[in-house]
């Protein structure tokens, strides 16, 4: 099981992939405050 810091499907998927029976997301998902800095941060313009 991977647990912790999977923040995107790409993450879940690399964690199945090595060989993780499953995955647990968790705050990627239930925290919506969370889930919109990340969005802006990595968009965010120089």
């Amino acid at each position: 099981m991977a647990e912790g810091r999977i923040r995107n499907p790409h993450e879940a998927a690399a964690a199945l992939a090595h060989g993780a029976h499953s995955v647990v997301v968790g705050t990627a998902i239930t925290a919506p405050t969370a889930l919109t800095a990340t969005f802006v941060s990595e968009l965010a313009q120089p």
